[in-house]
């Protein structure tokens, strides 16, 4: 297993590349500056995440990426680029080597109840990707895992690096004798180009 601190410190050293996803809001890019006692500071493009937002970054060391969850502890630290903003992330989990794989791709909801449920494996999976709408199944044995009208968040990139994050509508429920389909409205896209990429991407990795 892969020494956490150790890479953190060889990516600081490096000023490695870093993207920031916060839940529910959308990616930063920026540097890894320093490790800390407390955490690691990071210095972000544009307006940092607020303190208490909880964060998955990506980064790459000696061309291996990682992926781990965080959350903000402080903002406003000094950083030696003034033009970006200093994060302290702390509370480190669910460190791994991040899929660079050819085919490795994030593919999954978020319900508002909360949780991450992944869509491109297992009993519920995505069965149609549109830009527009997507079609995911689920077996009807399956309690109910999205419900009509509610709203969540989908994901959807590579799997090495910061996915793309949408807003949708869960316009219609099916059942079927042995399956449930959900029909996903996509309504709030703030990256058109981006997305469209990503979900491309997703079609051909899983032959839809």
């Amino acid at each position: 297993m892969d020494d956490a601190r150790r890479v953190l410190v060889t990516a600081a050293e490096a000023r490695a590349g870093v993207e920031v996803l916060p839940r529910g809001g959308a990616p930063a890019r920026g540097q890894v500056v320093r490790v800390e006692r407390g955490g690691v500071v990071l210095a972000l493009a544009g307006s940092p995440p607020s303190p208490g937002t909880d964060v998955r970054c990506w980064l790459s060391v000696d061309g291996v990426a990682f992926t781990f969850e965080a959350s903000v502890l402080r903002s406003g630290i000094d950083v030696p680029d003034r033009s970006q903003g200093g994060v302290l992330l702390g509370f480190i989990d669910g460190w791994s080597r991040a899929s660079n794989e050819p085919g490795g791709f994030t593919l999954a909801a978020m319900p508002a109840s909360g949780g991450v449920l992944g869509l491109n494996e297992g009993s519920v999976h995505a069965i149609e990707l549109h830009p527009e709408e997507w079609l995911v199944s689920a077996p009807a044995a399956f309690p109910l895992v999205f419900v009509e009208g509610g709203r969540l968040r989908l994901r959807v990139g590579p799997g090495d690096r910061a996915p793309v994050e949408v807003g949708a509508t869960v316009c219609a429920v099916t059942r079927a004798q042995d399956h449930i389909l959900y029909r996903l409205a996509i309504d709030e896209v703030t990256d058109p180009e981006r997305y469209r990429d990503a979900l491309g991407a997703a079609r051909a990795a899983l032959k839809l």
